[in-house]
């Protein structure tokens, strides 16, 4: 799987990094700022987290600038937990997968880490399980 780390913090981007690497099937590419969100026109992700440390009015913007031009790539948001929840009514419109809340807890981000994985690896038993049905 093909990760995004766009964060600015470097302790952040560090806690979550060192995170992901403990899994192999993760491939991390890290980024900061406008730069990183640019990255997406470059390769194709599969997860970007994507750190916010503004309000939410520039979290927002943030967000809307990197669904312009990408918006198959599912987000995680890492922000304060204030502006996690000011976003959260607008979760489907800016089509965010998921929220982590700063500072990281090695506990909320080991219960997403498992949700990706099981994200991960939920696609490929749904296709073999299709192909495996009898077509009618």
């Amino acid at each position: 799987m093909e990760i995004l780390l766009i964060e600015s913090d470097h302790l952040i981007r560090d806690q979550i990094k060192v995170g992901l690497q403990q899994f192999p099937e993760f491939t991390i590419t890290c980024g900061e700022g406008y730069g990183g969100i640019n990255l997406l026109r470059q390769r194709r992700y599969d997860l970007a987290f994507l750190g916010v440390r503004a309000n939410a009015t520039e979290a927002r913007r943030t967000i809307e600038y990197l669904r312009s031009f990408e918006q198959s790539v599912d987000v995680v948001v890492v922000t304060a937990q204030k502006t996690a929840r000011d976003l959260q009514s607008e979760k489907s419109r800016l089509n965010i997968w998921s929220f982590l809340s700063t500072p990281v807890q090695v506990s909320e981000f080991f219960r997403m880490v498992s949700r990706i994985r099981e994200r991960l690896h939920t696609p490929v038993a749904a296709a073999a399980g299709q192909s495996l049905a009898p077509h009618r």
